[in-house]
C-alpha cells in the first residue's frame, strides 16, 4: 500500500468514526464532569505545577494532566458541551495515529498496521471514551503511554520517562507499563532489562503509596486481593474485550498456540495494561479497556498479517456493523440521561441567577444518572461561594438547613423533566395542604418520607408532617397513587390519619390508579397541626425495592 493510499484510508477511518459518533455532541455533562469543573475552577497554576512534579500520591485523587482539561475548557467554554467532545474526539484520533505508528515501529506492513489501528478506533467497549468527557483521563493516559512506547522502541528510553510520568499524572493504570516494557525486552527486544528500572522505580513508588492508602476504610476504590475479587473482574473484562460474554477467555489459549511472538506480546499486554483494575471489583467499567486496547491492536495487527486483504475487509464488514448496533443501544441511554441532566443543571442556573443571595439548598431527588456530588456541583457552578450548602433531603445536614429562614427546596420531577422550586420566606404561614406535584415545602415534613417520584412521594409505614388547619376546614383528604405492582402485591391500601395524635379513623383504597379518600373533621380551633399518616399494612415490594413502604402519596391536607 502506498503512502497516499494509506493516508486516504486513515482519513476515511476518521470520517467514519466522526459520522458514527456525531450524536455525542448532543450529550451533556455527567456528575463527575460537573464536579471536576467546579473543583478545578478555583485551582491555581501553582497547584497544577506542584501536582505535576510531586512524587507523592495525591490524597484527593488530583490528576493534574486530566484535570487541566477541565480547567482550560471550563474557562473557555463554560457549560457549552460541544468543545469538550471535540477535544475528546481529537485526542482519540491522535491516539489512533499513534497506534498506527507503534504498529509500524514493531514491524507491521501498511495493511496490517491500518487494520490494527482500525480495531483500536472502533470498539464499543470504549463507547464512554468517545462520548463522555469524564473519561478523558483514560484517553490522555493512553496518548502518553503510546508516546512512551514509541520513544522507548526508538532507543530514547531516558527521554521516554517524561511522557511516562505524564501518563501516570493522567491516570493510575499507567503504573503497569514497566511490566509491558520488561515483557518486550525478553520477548521481542535485546533483553536490555536495565532500561526498565527507572520506569519500575516510579511504578513501585506510587504502587507502595497506593497500598498504604488502601489500608483505610473499604469502598469502591479499594484494591481487593482475593480470588473472588479477581474472578469478578476477570469475568467482566473477558466479556467486554470481544463484546461477547466470556469470549475473551479464548485469548488465553491463543497466546500459547500462536507462533508469532508479536501476537503473544499483544495478548499479554492486554492483561498487563489492565494493571490495578484487576483488583477493583467495585469499579467495573468497560471503558477501562481503552488502555489495554493497545495490546489488542498489536495482537490483531500481527495476526492479520497472514490474512488476505479480502479476509481483513470481511472481518470489518462484520465488526463495524456489530459495533454500530451496540453504539445505537448505548447512544439512546446516554442521550436520555443527557436530556435530564441538562434540564436539571439549567434549572439550577435559573434559580441561582434569580436569587444570588441564596446559600442554603435542600434537594429532593435528582436525575437518575446524577449522584450527590453532581447535584452539589450543578448549583456550585452557578454560585461559587464556598458558603453555599447543598444537601439531600434525607441527609442529617438537611435537618439543620430546613430550620433556616432563607432556604430553597428543589424537587426533581423526572416525568416532566423540570425542577420544582419552593423557597421559604421569613414569617410565611404553613399551608393547609401539600400537593407533591407543585413542589415540596420540605421543612413541613417530619420522619417517614422518601424522595419525590414523578408527582408522588412514597411514605414509610408511618410519616409525619406539619400543616395549618384553616377555620373553614371540613374534611381531611389523602390522594395516593395505587400502582399496578402494589395492587398486585397487596390488593388494597389501608390508611389511618391522626391529627395531633388523635385518630380520625381508617380508609381503604381498593382500586388501581390515583384515588382520593376523605375524613370528616371534628370541631377544633384553627392553627398548626401535627399530621400522622399510618399504613396499617406495611408494603414490601416484589420488584426488588428493599424499602418498607406504606403508600405513594400524591397530596394530603385540609379542604373546606
Amino acid at each position: 500500500m502506498s503512502l497516499r493510499r494509506g493516508l486516504l484510508l486513515f482519513a476515511a477511518m476518521v470520517l467514519l468514526f466522526l459520522l458514527a459518533n456525531r450524536a455525542a455532541y448532543k450529550g451533556y455533562f455527567s456528575d463527575d464532569d460537573l464536579d471536576n469543573l467546579v473543583q478545578t475552577r478555583g485551582a491555581t497554576s501553582a497547584q497544577f505545577a506542584q501536582g505535576l512534579v510531586t512524587p507523592k500520591l495525591s490524597e484527593w485523587n488530583f490528576r493534574p494532566v486530566g484535570h487541566f482539561y477541565y480547567k482550560a475548557l471550563g474557562a473557555a467554554a463554560g457549560l457549552n458541551f460541544r468543545p469538550y467532545v471535540f477535544v475528546l474526539h481529537a485526542l482519540h484520533i491522535f491516539n489512533v495515529w499513534l497506534v498506527w505508528l507503534l504498529l509500524r515501529r514493531l514491524g507491521a506492513e501498511w495493511t496490517a498496521a491500518t487494520a490494527g489501528a482500525a480495531f483500536f478506533a472502533f470498539h464499543m467497549a470504549c463507547f464512554d471514551a468517545y462520548w463522555k468527557p469524564m473519561f478523558v483521563f483514560d484517553v490522555l493516559c493512553t496518548a502518553f503511554l503510546l508516546a512512551t512506547l514509541l520513544l522507548y522502541l526508538r532507543g530514547h528510553w531516558l527521554l521516554a520517562l517524561i511522557p511516562y510520568w505524564l501518563a501516570y499524572k493522567s491516570k493510575e493504570p499507567a503504573i503497569a507499563l514497566p511490566a509491558v516494557l520488561l515483557l518486550y525486552e525478553f520477548l521481542l527486544g535485546e533483553r536490555r532489562w536495565k532500561r526498565v528500572l527507572p520506569y519500575a522505580a516510579i511504578a513501585v513508588s506510587f504502587g507502595l503509596q497506593a497500598l498504604f492508602v488502601n489500608r483505610g476504610p473499604v469502598n469502591n476504590y479499594s484494591l481487593v486481593f482475593t480470588p473472588q475479587a479477581l474472578w469478578t473482574t476477570f469475568s467482566f473484562y473477558c466479556s467486554q474485550i470481544l463484546l461477547i460474554p466470556y469470549a475473551g477467555v479464548l485469548l488465553i489459549p491463543l497466546a500459547f498456540l500462536v507462533k508469532d511472538k508479536r501476537v503473544r506480546f499483544g495478548l499479554a499486554s492486554i492483561a498487563l495494561l489492565l494493571g490495578p483494575m484487576w483488583f477493583l471489583p467495585g469499579r467495573l467499567f468497560a471503558v477501562y479497556l481503552y488502555i489495554p486496547l493497545i495490546g489488542a491492536a498489536i495482537a490483531f495487527c500481527f495476526a492479520s498479517e497472514r490474512w488476505k486483504p479480502a479476509w481483513i475487509a470481511g472481518f470489518f464488514v462484520l465488526w463495524i456493523p456489530f459495533n454500530y448496533m451496540l453504539l445505537r443501544q448505548n447512544r439512546g441511554v446516554t442521550l436520555a440521561a443527557a436530556v435530564e441532566d441538562r434540564a436539571f443543571v439549567e434549572s439550577a442556573g435559573i434559580l441561582m441567577n434569580s436569587q444570588p443571595a441564596l446559600r442554603e439548598i435542600v434537594y429532593d431527588g435528582a436525575p437518575a444518572a446524577m449522584n450527590p456530588w453532581g447535584v452539589q456541583a450543578a448549583f456550585a457552578w452557578h454560585q461559587p461561594d464556598p458558603a453555599l450548602r447543598v444537601s439531600s433531603l434525607d441527609s442529617p445536614e438537611a435537618k439543620q438547613l430546613l430550620s433556616k429562614q432563607n432556604l430553597a427546596v428543589v424537587s426533581w420531577d423526572g416525568a416532566r423533566r423540570r425542577l420544582l422550586i419552593r423557597t421559604r420566606k421569613p414569617g410565611e404561614p404553613d399551608p393547609p395542604l401539600i400537593d407533591m406535584a407543585d413542589g415540596n415545602i420540605a421543612w413541613l415534613f417530619g420522619d417517614g418520607w422518601f424522595p419525590l417520584t414523578q408527582g408522588y412521594r412514597w411514605m414509610g409505614p408511618q410519616a409525619t408532617a406539619r400543616l395549618s388547619r384553616p377555620a373553614d376546614a371540613r374534611e381531611f383528604v389523602v390522594r395516593i397513587n395505587f400502582g399496578p405492582i402494589q395492587f398486585k402485591d397487596q390488593g388494597r391500601v389501608e390508611l389511618e390519619v391522626l391529627l395531633n395524635g388523635q385518630s380520625l379513623g381508617t380508609r381503604e383504597y381498593k382500586e388501581q390508579g390515583w384515588h382520593v379518600r376523605s375524613w370528616s373533621l371534628p370541631p377544633s380551633a384553627p392553627g398548626p397541626v401535627e399530621v400522622t399518616l399510618r399504613s396499617l399494612r406495611p408494603y414490601h415490594p416484589s420488584n426488588g425495592d428493599p424499602r418498607t413502604l406504606g403508600a405513594a402519596v400524591v397530596l394530603f391536607g385540609f379542604v373546606p
